[in-house]
């Protein structure tokens, strides 16, 4: 997998040396293949003249002590935007805070876009609030293979503008501590805090995974995915509403939702899938006369009764749950889609069932996006 690495840089540009060297000495080698720096103007220039400059900068003077396999075209000084297009001066303000948040987001959500990559963000350097932002976006869109740190250094060497990273052998480098004291850097212990956060990315709706929505909404959408689901069904709309989404459904995975529905509203057991080629009359019955209510009279209830005169059958049972389950999905993730499923139930999943509770579904009206209530 390509290994990107991500950082807030502003007034300490230190932290970013500091973390690249902390993960490729430790015991399990991290190194990045491409390094992304996001920051407001001033961060910029810091990082310019304290780490990028082609001679004199830290960030190479640390690939080369290392022989780490980094070129220049790999690293990518991101600057963060104002919603007037230019960058920020600063992250001050409620609005500077805003745009940054949008910034942050949508540079994370892009770098782990792509299954191949595995993402490592760190939380040191930058505003404070640069910090909570991408730990943040990590959680929303950080998979299984991502990581989230926070790099250490020993207190003589916390606050000291000329230290970097720890020198490869004694006396090779001293610094100045904010007491004016000179130190060796070969005695710095720089090291990685791993933080553990939680992966929502598996229940977020596919529209918040690929837009460019800002930060705001980001958050609204996740808060209603967690949200305790409700399913509305509207029969004569051909459509659902399952928790914020409306989602239309084709006649054949409509009735048979909503005849899983009904039976949670009628208090009636979960019910096994039909085995052995022996059709069930009773579910085809159950089944048809929801399905007769979508369709009316004339509306092809003809081909779905022939494909039920011997009764419900395994492969009509199994493809109908599949293909619902599809569209569900395809709209709300797969997380996101789990409420909304028929899904085994009892040991080994012998039987099937809606697991809404009654309080949770009702039919009725749905609008869809644009109407008025």
């Amino acid at each position: 997998m390509k290994r990107i690495l991500v950082c807030m840089t502003g007034l300490s540009p230190q932290v970013v040396t500091e973390t690249l060297y902390a993960l490729v000495t430790r015991k399990d080698p991290f190194y990045p293949d491409e390094v992304w720096l996001a920051s407001s103007v001033e961060g910029r220039d810091l990082a310019k003249k304290a780490l990028l400059e082609r001679e004199s900068g830290h960030l190479w003077r640390l690939v080369r002590d290392f022989s780490l396999p980094l070129a220049p075209k790999n690293i990518h000084l991101t600057p963060l935007l104002g919603r007037d297009g230019k960058i920020l001066p600063d992250i001050r303000t409620a609005r500077d805070n805003e745009d940054a948040a949008d910034g942050i987001l949508n540079l994370v959500r892009k770098l782990t876009a792509d299954p191949e990559t595995t993402v490592h963000v760190s939380l040191s350097g930058g505003r404070k609030t640069m910090s909570f932002y991408a730990g943040y976006a990590l959680s929303l869109f950080g998979r299984l293979q991502d990581r989230l740190s926070h790099v250490l250094v020993s207190p003589e060497f916390e606050f000291c503008p000329d230290f970097f990273y720890p020198a490869r052998i004694p006396g090779e480098q001293r610094v100045q501590n904010r007491w004016g004291e000179w130190m060796d850097t070969f005695d710095a212990t720089v090291t990685l805090a791993e933080i553990p956060f939680v992966h929502l990315r598996s229940s977020l709706p596919p529209d918040l995974l690929e837009g460019t929505v800002g930060f705001s909404e980001s958050v609204r959408l996740a808060q209603k995915a967690f949200q305790s689901p409700e399913l509305i069904i509207d029969l004569r709309q051909k459509r659902i509403r399952a928790g914020e989404k409306v989602i239309p459904l084709p006649p054949t995975q409509l009735a048979f939702l909503a005849w899983f529905a009904r039976r949670v509203l009628s208090g009636l057991p979960p019910i096994a899938c039909p085995k052995g080629g022996v059709g069930n009359e009773e579910y085809a019955r159950e089944y048809l006369r929801v399905y007769q209510e979508i369709v009316g009279e004339m509306g092809g209830a003809d081909r779905t009764r022939n494909n039920l005169v011997n009764g419900m059958e395994q492969e009509f049972f199994e493809q109908t749950a599949s293909k619902l389950h599809e569209k569900l999905a395809r709209v709300m993730g797969k997380g996101g889609s789990r409420p909304y499923r028929i899904e085994g139930t009892g040991t080994r999943h012998k039987t099937s069932a809606l697991t809404l509770s009654s309080g949770q579904i009702r039919f009725g009206r749905v609008l869809s996006e644009g109407e008025e209530r």
